[in-house]
């Protein structure tokens, strides 16, 4: 009786709506489906309208409204009768995909963080009222199995990967890579490939080994790959994938948690789409791109209660730099006091805490000693006697937390906290057990307490560990949220706009990359020339180079930046796209040098005629 009352009801809804579509009467159904074709349309116009949508009298201009309203008109009575004939909740998954269409368009055309938030605080409002059928979804994925789930994240990866190789890629090819820091790394790893050693002589202008200045023996992983491809584009390549596979870690602890198929999809698409990894990737290789995945991957194994498989990733999370200590005695300090965490596990987090801290204490001695020394210089501002030694920033955070506060927040690291944190909505701070606050630390102490700008912009390495910890902590507190009754609904809803921020965040803060594909077509000429000018120097002879061209000359034994060098060379490699104070091509017209290649705009090449080794 109660279904043949609910049928009468839906016919009765139905006919009321059909007579209000037929009459362009208005109900709450009808205006969802005239809001949905508004933000619609205003995606297509932004989409086609040349001008900037901010360029508001240009805009309006080569817009023809008439055609927006007609437009946003005929695909509302579309929309009203999809809501009339088939199954309403399809509308309201319309509704929340035109909203972060609309998003991620107008974030493509402007990059401010506090334009940015705005465009994610609209979706998460449209999210928030839209009744999406959350209770069908995951059912429907989990249907079709756990295949759907990786299939679709194999996919992100790949996109992922492509998106940041080939753009990095073309930025290598057409010779706009600097010697710091990615020409020190193409020659390291041309000497690995060659000696079985890190060497480089453009990295501090002499020759030594690159684990003097940071010690990281995790780069031996990539070198099998580099010996079939013994080129720098492979390392452009390589970085992105190694960042791309902390995912898969990730997928296996969503599941732990008992989180649903839609749930860890819409996980690796927050972690996929987290724009700090992309923009740490974008300058180029660096050791610190191990530290997202080893660390995920660490968590994963302690959770598991694997000791062997822990204490092997924490040793393998230890060789990526010397500084790595801190994310593995960290991560071991959690699950001592996490309740979950077995007498077995607790055993191994104490001996990896104990081993880290006593291999920090180690290295950075051998460091002091023999190297370059630890960069406690980035901690200057906690140095009140002058001394950059680490025991006085640790002594002045516990004598004056309140100092430390001041430090970290300023408005740059509001902004930077905000790019960290509004695409995964906030979650890494929803937390459900103070115990939590310990997976903060490296958040704080290594972006945060530091002055080093450098640690506290999206755009470079500093962020791969951090941004693992703040992921891991996003899925422990979502899986402590309700999942009875209505809350299950408000859980997916809170994911789903976490997942929409990133997708936000990363066109409007990474998108403009794909500039890149127009700057390498339009300098095909001038990258013509250099190519050539580059294959007139011998591949055995030193080479003093401008910045820019060094790393496309990195395949070689002697190699030093221009523009600091010390050190003569056999040849001169000058960049003569830009003018600089620091090197003039009147330098070398003179009889002690000869003229190899010479382009104005382009480049010049002279040999030493005196040079003898």
């Amino acid at each position: 009786m109660a279904e043949h009352e609910d049928g009468l009801l839906e016919n009765t809804e139905k006919h009321r709506l059909l007579r209000g579509f037929l009459s362009l009467e208005f109900s709450p159904h009808s205006m969802q489906a005239l809001f949905t074709s508004w933000l619609l349309c205003a995606a297509v116009c932004i989409l086609s309208v040349k001008p900037r949508f901010s360029d508001l009298a240009s805009y309006m201009k080569d817009l023809s409204f008439i055609w927006m309203l007609i437009s946003t008109v005929v695909i509302w009575q579309l929309l009203t009768l999809i809501f009339i004939f088939r199954n309403r909740s399809v509308i309201n998954c319309i509704t929340v995909a035109s909203a972060i269409l609309l998003a991620v368009t107008a974030a493509a055309e402007n990059n401010e963080i506090v334009f940015l938030t705005g465009l994610c605080c609209a979706v998460a409002l449209t999210i928030k009222f839209a009744d999406i059928p959350f209770y069908d979804m995951p059912g429907i994925i989990k249907k079709a199995g756990a295949k759907v789930k990786w299939s679709v994240t194999v996919l992100l990866m790949l996109a992922f990967v492509l998106f940041v190789g080939i753009i990095c890629c073309l930025k290598y090819f057409d010779h706009w890579t600097s010697c710091f820091d990615f020409g020190i790394f193409a020659q390291m790893f041309h000497s690995m490939k060659e000696t079985g050693l890190p060497l480089t002589t453009c990295e501090r202008d002499g020759l030594l080994s690159h684990f003097a200045v940071h010690v990281s023996p995790i780069y031996y992983l990539l070198l099998p790959v580099y010996c079939i491809f013994p080129s720098p584009a492979t390392l452009m390549v390589l970085q992105p994938l190694v960042v791309a596979s902390g995912v898969i870690p990730l997928l296996l602890i969503c599941k732990k948690h008992g989180l649903s198929q839609l749930e860890g999809l819409l996980f690796a698409v927050c972690y996929i789409a987290f724009p700090s990894f992309a923009g740490g990737c974008f300058y180029y290789l660096h050791e610190n791109c191990f530290l997202a995945p080893l660390i995920i991957w660490l968590i994963y194994f302690l959770e598991a209660d694997k000791s062997v498989l822990s204490c092997l990733f924490a040793i393998l999370l230890l060789l990526v730099k010397e500084d790595a200590a801190v994310y593995a005695c960290v991560t071991a300090l959690y699950f001592v006091f996490a309740d979950r965490t077995s007498k077995n596990c607790r055993l191994a987090c104490a001996a990896i805490f104990v081993f880290s801290l006593a291999y920090f204490v180690v290295i950075t001695d051998i460091l002091a000693a023999y190297g370059d020394g630890v960069m406690s210089w980035r901690y200057k501002n906690y140095s009140y006697d002058g001394s950059d030694s680490l025991a006085v920033v640790f002594k002045t955070a516990a004598a004056d937390p309140v100092y430390v506060i001041q430090q970290c927040f300023t408005a740059d690291k509001l902004t930077f906290m905000l790019k960290m944190l509004l695409p995964l909505a906030f979650l890494p701070f929803v937390l459900h057990s103070p115990k939590e606050l310990i997976m903060l630390i490296p958040f704080v102490l290594i972006n945060l307490m530091t002055n080093y700008g450098y640690q506290y912009n999206i755009d470079f390495q500093y962020t791969f560990g951090s941004g693992a910890a703040l992921l891991y902590l996003a899925v422990v507190n979502y899986s402590h949220f309700d999942r009875g009754g209505s809350c299950k609904k408000s859980r997916y809803k809170v994911l789903l706009t976490a997942a929409a921020c990133c997708a936000v965040l990363f066109v409007g803060l990474q998108g403009g990359r794909l500039d890149s594909f127009k700057s390498y077509a339009d300098n095909e000429e001038t990258r013509g020339k250099i190519d050539y000018a580059l294959t007139l120097i011998p591949e055995d002879a030193s080479v003093a180079s401008s910045t820019f061209l060094l790393p496309n000359l990195s395949q070689r034994d002697e190699l030093y930046q221009l523009e600091t060098t010390k050190h003569e060379a056999e040849y001169y490699v000058l960049d003569m796209r830009y003018s600089s104070n620091e090197f003039s091509p009147d330098e070398y017209k003179n009889d002690g040098y000869e003229e190899i290649y010479y382009e104005e705009g382009c480049v010049a090449i002279y040999r030493n005629k005196n040079y003898s080794g």
